[in-house]
């Protein structure tokens, strides 16, 4: 159930939990984008509590989400089975690791705030009341890039 709704100038979709990872790679496919930037939080130390900012850069050509078996290659795994669950995680390869184990998770929940996908920027916001997404398409501009590299994206949203 995809909900487009068009307000002013700015587009808006609803998005249900499990149409987030479609919806991902369908933007990933139509703009051939190479690279990516995911901006969100990790998991905290104790339950309920927000962790750290994350930025991370990844690949797009090697994601896997493992859902229906169609997207991306199969990544290689660390030899122990995935323990995070496919529909809410895409498994790309990490952009700064060097060597070692490069594949990594990028949340596909309410842990995620904004995606860089080429030069499409999607904002990403978690309605309890209704347990859906709404995804806003910010325009593409230097401060945004620059607030969002020094992980001021909370603070972006507020102002």
């Amino acid at each position: 159930m995809l909900i487009v709704v068009k307000k002013d100038k700015a587009d808006q979709v609803i998005l249900h939990q499990n149409e987030i990872h479609t919806f991902v790679d369908k933007e990933i496919v139509k703009y051939k984008a190479q690279k990516g930037v995911a901006c969100f939080y990790k998991i905290g130390e104790r339950p309920g509590i927000i962790g750290e900012k994350r930025i991370m850069r990844f690949d797009t050509k090697n994601r896997k989400f493992h859902v229906d078996g169609t997207t991306g290659k199969r990544l290689y795994k660390k030899g122990k089975k995935r323990t995070t669950t496919p529909e809410n995680n895409m498994l790309v390869t990490d952009v700064e690791v060097k060597s070692g184990y490069k594949f990594r998770n990028v949340p596909l929940n309410q842990r995620l705030k904004y995606l860089l996908i080429g030069k499409k920027v999607y904002k990403f916001r978690y309605l309890d009341t209704h347990d859906v997404y709404e995804v806003t398409f910010p325009k593409y501009t230097n401060k945004l890039i620059t607030d969002l590299s020094e992980k001021k994206f909370e603070d972006y949203e507020q102002k």
